[in-house]
């Protein structure tokens, strides 16, 4: 027998501050880290191709030699097939943690990570290490759906930016790590350590707890408990939080369709989502990533063009901590706001060193550190702002019913920007030349200020539920958001 009963939003939040006991957190910061093990693997697939195209490339020294090389328009195609693979891992990821749940598809993401790896590393030909880097890109659109997503749905409202920020310093560790195993081993071996991440991933994970949304949008509301019993600790009263999200499930009739991006509720995230997820790429990151080595080359580090990324990995980490402490103080909007203003700048002094070199040749080396300054900063301001804030806003704002489809289009939307951007930066130098290019991104990402100015609501400090209602809100303008529920 069903029972009537009126849910009260104010009510339930003065319930929230009232609970007994305090909250342990080492085990929702043990599922972070765990599941961290999935944006790791990401970023090791994109620095990877900075150092093994490298290696990979024909020149004059090993145009004779018997090792596997490949040629430029090859290597193009290996450095933008984890984007194609990427494009495909998104909405199938989508689809598999609504089907799933958020932990069974993150356990899944190895299998297109390792079988990628493996046919890299024993690859003998052209087409092998091409399969491996799209089954590869496979498993980065995957983790970089799903990651977010479980992360934000394991932690509490207060601590939800901070460890939602764990996803890009996973990302920036695995860019590190792999720039670090590239400069010390050729780019076989390489590809063999990025299989051991993963399969670590399957063998924690397995341990971690499934999130209590999902469970509760399936109906399994005593499993949910247990697993927010142990995520919170046993003297948190979780009533009161499975009472906010059973209050949201509520209000969600029937089966998920795709005419609900039509609804303001759903249609106002998904174009923030969307056009968060443009500037982020057409910032210039990943053709700076995936080209970091070849952009050094050109600021006059031939010899040390691979060493130079390992310092500036290592800032890009530094970063992403920062960003930990400070996601939660500041702001998403705060952060991604100072950000674009900082990678503005940077792309113009970035350009005007390389307008400079075009008309001056000879003062290329003794202004070097322009270049490698420019690029520092820019990579700096990525790691605290534009880096994990895109993905941490984009598993907050979408209805649960939604998170699958929407994330799976919006990871989708990611990467196929990345594609375009990768597939033609070679041209971009070409066509606009250095100073162009990165007069081009400079302007994107003064665009991207002002929409996160004028746009962009701030997050920080609210549950999932309240960030939902306060869209549907808008949306109803001004009609009554609550009713009397049969649970």
């Amino acid at each position: 027998m069903t029972k009537q009963k009126r849910y009260d939003v104010n009510s339930l939040e003065s319930e929230n501050e009232e609970k007994t006991g305090k909250e342990r957190k080492w085990s929702v910061i043990m599922a972070t880290f765990v599941a961290a093990l999935g944006p790791l693997t990401f970023g090791y697939c994109m620095g990877y191709s900075s150092a093994a195209t490298t290696q990979l490339e024909i020149n004059e020294d090993n145009i004779n030699s018997t090792q596997l090389h490949l040629t430029v328009s090859e290597i193009s195609w290996f450095g933008s097939l984890l984007n194609i693979g990427a494009m495909i891992g998104g909405p199938l990821q989508g689809f598999l943690i609504d089907l799933l749940g958020r932990k069974i598809a993150l356990i899944l993401t190895s299998i297109p990570f390792c079988s990628g790896y493996l046919l890299i590393g024993f690859g003998s030909n052209a087409s092998m290490l091409n399969s491996g880097r799209f089954m590869s890109g496979l498993g980065v659109g995957m983790a970089s759906l799903n990651v977010p997503v479980y992360i934000s749905e394991t932690a509490s409202s207060g601590s939800r930016g901070a460890l939602g920020s764990v996803n890009q310093l996973g990302i920036t560790s695995g860019i590190l790590i792999s720039y670090i195993v590239g400069f010390a081993m050729n780019w076989r071996w390489s590809a063999l350590v990025g299989a051991f991440p993963p399969t670590i991933l399957v063998v924690l994970m397995a341990f971690m707890p499934e999130t209590a949304r999902w469970l509760m949008a399936k109906k399994k509301e005593e499993k949910a408990r247990k697993n927010l019993k142990w995520l919170r600790g046993p003297n948190v009263d979780v009533e009161v939080e499975l009472d906010e999200i059973r209050l949201t499930l509520a209000s969600e009739k029937g089966k998920f369709s795709l005419k609900e991006f039509a609804q303001p509720g759903l249609l106002r995230p998904f174009i923030i989502s969307m056009t968060l997820h443009f500037f982020q790429q057409f910032s210039g990151i990943n053709a700076v990533m995936f080209y970091c080595a070849t952009i050094f080359q050109k600021a006059g580090f031939d010899k040390q063009s691979t060493l130079v990324p390992i310092i500036i990995g290592a800032v890009q980490v530094l970063s992403s901590a920062v960003s930990l402490s400070l996601v939660d103080r500041g702001g998403r909007r705060f952060l991604l706001i100072t950000a674009g203003i900082s990678m503005t700048i940077s792309c113009t002094f970035t350009g005007i060193y390389f307008q400079i070199i075009k008309d001056s040749p000879d003062s290329a080396d003794a202004l070097s550190w322009i270049a490698v300054t420019s690029l520092s900063i820019y990579i700096v301001a990525f790691g605290y702002g534009w880096g994990p804030c895109t993905w941490l806003i984009m598993s907050e704002i979408f209805p649960v019913r939604a998170r699958g489809t929407a994330s799976g289009i919006a990871t989708f939307f990611n990467w196929f920007c990345s594609f375009i951007l990768t597939k033609t930066f070679s041209d971009l130098l070409l066509t606009l030349t250095p100073a162009g290019t990165f007069w081009m991104f400079a302007v994107i990402l003064l665009l991207s200020v002002l929409f996160v100015y004028f746009f962009v609501p701030e997050t920080k400090g609210k549950t999932l539920e309240e960030i939902q209602r306060e869209f549907e809100a808008k949306g109803k303008k001004g009609k009554g958001m609550y009713r009397e529920t049969n649970v």
